[in-house]
């Protein structure tokens, strides 16, 4: 069956995603920039405060609206290194608000430069956009959604758009209290890009790593309680109904079990023959019920910032087992989790280290039964800015330790090394940067540099390219194939 037409017509309704994007922020980009210039006479209210230049020329007004925000500032709202856990609107809270808008936008062409690759080119696209209601200074009530379009051409062919909720939700602020009930994107933990008490977020592997931390993750079903007691931090969160990773299309070159080669990642060739992989049928069908609950407690200090995660959830990136002859089922077992956490400045650099036990962690046996073992997971790194300029190097060293587990066909021990090096330049118009990552015990090798112009707020247009690389059960092993060089434009409003 050719897969011309849907593909044609995917591109099309890419095509016309953009362009609608495009319009849109032209549109009211004006009404987001201008400044407001006093010329002759100033007038000083409540809620404004008046800076004059060096010159006694006209000065600009900054307008500062009243906080809303009863749980402090600064970091105490920050759980997730990335800062993902969605901001409370800037808007003021002293009248009824409605806020629509567009989030976010993104266009992206890959150019795959293996030559094994399974796909010539991909294309991605991506809008996101919400609905914001506030209709009193506690009460806060917002509607989100967006749409991805994929396509790559190929040995394995596919286009595809998808829908999906964004963070939606019901929220109550009290004096030192905030209850949200809904879709949400909560991460936790300390770990730049790999927290490892992440543990009640939805991944999103459609892209793999290609993106970051907050581009990797979807909004799950929550109801979520957030309480200060004095420096510190209550989160609690339960999961009502699991949701799983979303994943990418199985005939995708990111997709974790590859039929064309016969390999499923983590799991050398010699363990399961690529003719038994090849022919196999998989399903991805969760279970059904709730996803589990956790708390975790942050709590701020003179000598350091630390943190205490307790939960018991599944895991949302499926585990595929071999379920009989020719088939493979997706498993996501709970497992309850113990974490620690702490954060420290000294000697100019941040010091961060994590530290969470994994009460079920799932293996294969040789004979191919599925079982859970314990597990151990470790992490340390320093953030520094050279110079105390614009520029940041992070630097990380994590690892895996399976305890106490039987003869099995996965990894004991995994190590590697991780980290971003960000340099701005020319006035910040410009960024260049690396992510990368290291395997110490086996080889394995994902590099990441990028160039992206930024003197087009809110606009960015970057070239990047991703490396794979490794041996037989590594991630970058397993896509040493979908190397590729990627141009791409993206927005955030």
């Amino acid at each position: 069956m050719s897969h011309a037409p849907l593909a044609h017509a995917t591109k099309l309704s890419i095509l016309a995603l953009l362009t609608l994007s495009l319009w849109v922020t032209q549109t009211f980009a004006a009404t987001d920039g201008d400044e407001l210039v006093i010329e002759d006479e100033l007038v000083i209210e409540d809620e404004l405060v008046i800076e004059t230049d060096d010159t006694g020329g006209p000065g600009e007004i900054l307008i500062e609206e009243p906080s809303d925000e009863p749980l402090g500032g600064g970091d105490e709202l920050m759980i997730g290194p990335s800062g993902t856990d969605d901001a409370l609107p800037d808007f003021a809270a002293d009248e009824p608000q409605i806020r629509f808008g567009l989030d976010e936008a993104r266009a992206e062409y890959g150019y795959q430069t293996d030559s094994n690759a399974q796909a010539d080119n991909t294309v991605f696209g991506h809008l996101a956009a919400s609905v914001n209601w506030q209709p009193h200074a506690q009460w806060e009530f917002k509607l989100a959604g967006r749409v991805d379009g994929f396509d790559e051409d190929g040995d394995n062919a596919f286009s595809t758009v998808r829908g999906d909720y964004g963070d939606s939700y019901v929220r109550y602020r009290g004096d030192d209290i905030r209850i949200t009930v809904g879709a949400q994107t909560i991460i936790w933990g300390r770990l730049d890009e790999l927290p490892l008490s992440d543990r009640v977020s939805t991944a999103d592997l459609t892209r793999l790593i290609l993106d970051d931390l907050e581009d990797r993750r979807r909004a799950n079903p929550a109801v979520r309680a957030e309480a200060l007691f004095g420096a510190g931090k209550l989160d609690l969160v339960w999961l009502p109904d699991f949701r799983p990773a979303e994943l990418p299309d199985k005939n995708s070159i990111w997709y974790p079990i590859n039929r064309s080669t016969g390999r499923i990642l983590g799991i050398d060739r010699a363990d399961i023959p690529a003719a038994a992989v090849r022919a196999a049928s998989i399903s991805e069908n969760e279970p059904d019920g709730d996803g589990g609950f956790g708390a975790r407690y942050t709590r701020t200090s003179s000598i350091a910032d630390f943190g205490l995660t307790l939960a018991r959830t599944r895991q949302s990136i499926p585990y595929f087992r071999a379920d009989g002859i020719g088939r493979f089922q997706a498993e996501y077992p709970r497992s309850w989790t113990y974490g620690a956490d702490a954060a420290i400045d000294a000697a100019g650099l941040t010091w961060r280290a994590e530290v969470v036990y994994n009460s079920d962690t799932p293996v294969t046996r040789p004979d191919l039964s599925f079982t859970t073992t314990p597990s151990i997971g470790w992490g340390g790194g320093i953030e520094m800015h050279p110079g105390d300029g614009d520029a940041r190097v992070n630097i990380q060293l994590v690892g895996t330790n399976l305890i106490d587990s039987p003869s099995i066909i996965d990894r004991r021990e995994i190590y590697s090394l991780n980290g971003e090096i960000d340099l701005p330049f020319d006035r910040e118009r410009w960024r260049a940067s690396l992510d990368f990552f290291i395997g110490l015990d086996e080889d394995d090798t994902y590099l990441n540099p990028e160039i992206a112009f930024l003197g087009w707020e809110p606009h960015e247009v970057y070239l990047a390219v991703h490396y794979f690389d490794g041996s037989e059960q590594s991630l970058g092993g397993f896509y040493e194939d979908a190397s590729s060089v990627n141009l791409g434009w993206r927005a955030k409003f």
